[in-house]
């Protein structure tokens, strides 16, 4: 197991999904993270309602970390965060901008007392502009964004995305963020102030499509893109038992063994034709999906089955890059993304659970029975 974020200590003011996904990767590659929660309720993601569809959440991004219980809005809880900011190395919140300046613990009073700090400011649309301090969530940052629209057959209602992408892009392009000031710190022995936004990662997700928008003259629509169903040879097909399948042979050789495999040589040069889309469609729908993964097993014709989220638990390239956690032959969630910083399973903290250990750093016992007895910290 390699963990080379090992010695970094990360107070984590975060809570639902964005912070505490991007202070997830970052506790996988070994860093000492500290989830700093209100004594009372703590992260909303523990009572997340599996009505939702969010039972487990907090489980799977929670993993290894310690839960702190302090209200640092009461002045005592205060000078107990801040007798801790002295030895972390980094800080992310992810409150609506001027939250934390209300409660005093912005970047400008931290870096007083940690000069050095590192100190991220994950919101919704950033630090400035006219959104800034409008409330949000992925939907909104994907429609404003334009990505939503794409999401769409032309003249059809968009379609909102089957995962989070504005959260968790925005959260791996802090994740990034950090680590650079990480790096720079090293070299510097300067701290930075980063302000990092959900918003900001959908239009970093929309790049390549701006190229095509403002410098191919390709039509620029939902369902029209070249690898959003505006070519034959990069779609979605049906196949004759109602399934679907995948073809992303872009390249030419690939886009060759479809035509060998197929015996449609004759399509060869109409790679990037668009009216042969319901050729394909056709040659597709005349077998079933088990039938053309057999045919093309073992070609490069970059065809694979679109599999439901149970189906791809047990798909064999998943369990062979050991994604699957499993209890009693169940699976019960997923391991990190980071294969090579895996090792044994790291317990999910309970509200609160390493508070007294965290703070007796500080204080003493006796000055913790009373701390907890007042409620600035959890019991």
């Amino acid at each position: 197991m390699i963990q080379p974020l090992k010695g970094i200590r990360i107070l984590d003011l975060t809570r639902l999904l964005p912070g505490p996904f991007l202070t997830q990767l970052l506790a996988d590659l070994g860093a000492e993270v500290i989830k700093v929660e209100t004594p009372t309720a703590g992260d909303y993601a523990r009572l997340a309602p599996a009505e939702m569809g969010l039972g487990g959440l907090f489980e799977m991004i929670n993993q290894g970390k310690k839960s702190l219980a302090v209200n640092y809005r009461n002045p005592r809880g205060r000078d107990a965060f801040l007798k801790l900011v002295k030895t972390v190395d980094v800080v992310i919140e992810g409150f609506r901008p001027g939250v934390v300046e209300r409660y005093k613990i912005g970047y400008e009073s931290l870096k007083a007392i940690k000069p050095d700090l590192i100190y991220c400011s994950l919101s919704g649309y950033g630090q400035e502009g006219p959104l800034s301090r409008r409330a949000g969530h992925d939907l909104n940052y994907a429609a404003i964004s334009g990505a939503l629209a794409l999401n769409a057959k032309e003249g059809q209602a968009p379609i909102p995305f089957g995962v989070t992408i504005a959260d968790l892009s925005g959260a791996m392009l802090a994740g990034l963020a950090i680590l650079s000031a990480v790096i720079g710190k090293q070299t510097t022995g300067n701290g930075a102030y980063l302000d990092m936004a959900l918003f900001d990662g959908m239009l970093a997700l929309t790049i390549p499509q701006a190229g095509a928008a403002h410098f191919s003259g390709v039509p620029f629509a939902g369902g029209t893109l070249p690898l959003q169903g505006g070519l034959a040879c990069y779609n979605i097909y049906e196949t004759a038992d109602g399934k679907f399948l995948t073809l992303a042979a872009l390249e030419p050789p690939f886009w060759n063994d479809f035509c060998r495999v197929t015996g449609r040589e004759d399509l060869v040069k109409r790679q990037f034709d668009r009216a042969i889309k319901d050729e394909v469609a056709a040659i597709f729908k005349a077998k079933s999906l088990a039938e053309w993964l057999e045919a093309f097993s073992n070609t490069d014709g970059c065809v694979e089955p679109v599999l439901s989220f149970e189906e791809m638990l047990t798909h064999p390239q998943v369990k062979a890059r050991g994604f699957v956690r499993e209890e009693n032959g169940r699976a019960v969630g997923l391991n990190s993304p980071f294969v090579f910083a895996r090792g044994e399973e790291r317990p999910v903290p309970k509200l609160g659970e390493q508070t007294r250990e965290i703070l007796a750093e500080f204080f003493s016992a006796e000055e913790l029975d009373e701390l907890s007895a007042s409620g600035v910290i959890g019991k």
